[in-house]
């Protein structure tokens, strides 16, 4: 039999640099974590035994993530209906569910969720969380994800948008969800104390919003599931300089198929049609190409306006490290970041 794992120390906890509180007090918990998730009521497990918790949380964009170990024999989490919210817990153990409405009577009363789990929007639920390992909760609203869906669709989604009790497979893999939100919290952790740029925040929370999308069963999979509509490919050449016009602003795919008039789907034969590209490689080659013309200014000399490091140009392209800065650049342009110095620097 395997030994459990350990819990995770506090410095390997997710999003353990967006430490919010440490505390036994299940009330200053409680208050810490709610307007990170949905609204929810608390109870310990057992009240003579104290609580050890932490919460690590911040906003990304419109998603919000927290993490929460209780600690201690554990605490009760009941949820009413979330309705408009929606609320993803990723347990990093075992953590029972119990539906508590109508719907839950029978088979489906009682469960162990061993990986994501929507929070129903219909039927209140109780949680318990492991209170060890504790939970990661990604949550943000019904109408921001059918936003992101439109995009996607080139057209508006009028329908309420469900996550709940959704019947079938969801249009990807399940497992792009832990994935993605592995990696934010990833890139999160690594980020600088001076806050995350807000190009990558956008790329961030534009990366959770997909991944819910197409790895979630919903109501609207039919719709997301239709081949994308023909588009003139005459679009290119307006594609190609609205993101030259824009790379320096928190744009994302879905802003630049906005800005087309077409859904991100059409965008993205377009791009694979003209460039051989996605939408994201396309907006990233041309934050490059700023980037490399900023190198070259800052080998100029003093004369060059604006004086920069190469981690200011590295930032104002979206990079948060200078690694894979350096990694993608040399990819597209043959040499690194620093060779470009060396090269276009006058002679002494």
């Amino acid at each position: 039999m395997t030994a459990p794992a350990p819990p995770p120390g506090e410095d390997e906890a997710p999003l353990s640099s967006c430490r919010r509180v440490a505390s036994a007090d299940i009330d200053v918990l409680h208050r810490t974590v709610e307007p990170y998730a949905v609204g929810h009521d608390l109870q310990a497990r057992d009240p003579g035994r104290p609580l050890d918790g932490l919460v690590n949380a911040l906003g990304v964009g419109a998603v919000k993530l927290v993490w929460v170990r209780y600690g201690g024999g554990g605490v009760i989490v009941d949820t009413p209906p979330t309705g408009g919210a929606f609320a993803l817990c990723a347990p990093i153990a075992p953590m029972g569910v119990e539906y508590r409405g109508t719907r839950g009577r029978g088979t489906r009363g009682r469960d162990t969720a061993g990986g994501s789990l929507v929070v129903s929007h219909d039927e209140a639920m109780r949680l318990t969380p492991d209170p060890r390992h504790g939970c990661l909760v990604i949550a943000t609203s019904t109408g921001r994800l059918a936003d992101h869906l439109g995009g996607f669709l080139g057209r508006a989604y009028d329908p309420p948008l469900r996550f709940h009790s959704v019947d079938g497979p969801a249009l990807a893999p399940a497992s792009i969800v832990e994935r993605t939100w592995r990696h934010v919290c990833a890139v999160l952790d690594d980020t600088a104390p001076g806050g995350l740029h807000p190009l990558a925040a956008r790329s961030l929370e534009e990366s959770l919003l997909t991944s819910i999308l197409l790895g979630l069963p919903h109501t609207a999979m039919p719709e997301l599931a239709e081949p994308p509509r023909s588009v003139p490919h005459h679009l290119a050449g307006f594609i190609r300089e609205w993101v030259d016009a824009h790379h320096d602003r928190p744009i994302g795919t879905s802003d630049i198929a906005a800005a087309a008039g077409i859904g991100v789907r059409q965008l993205q034969a377009v791009c694979r049609a003209q460039w051989g590209l996605t939408p994201t490689q396309l907006l990233r080659g041309v934050r490059l190409d700023h980037a490399r013309a900023a190198l070259r200014a800052i080998a100029a000399g003093p004369t060059a306006p604006g004086r920069r490091t190469v981690s200011d140009v590295a930032a104002a392209a979206g990079y948060l490290h200078m690694g894979r800065f350096a990694a993608h650049y040399r990819q597209r342009f043959g040499e690194t970041p620093s060779e470009t110095l060396k090269h276009a620097a006058p002679p002494a």
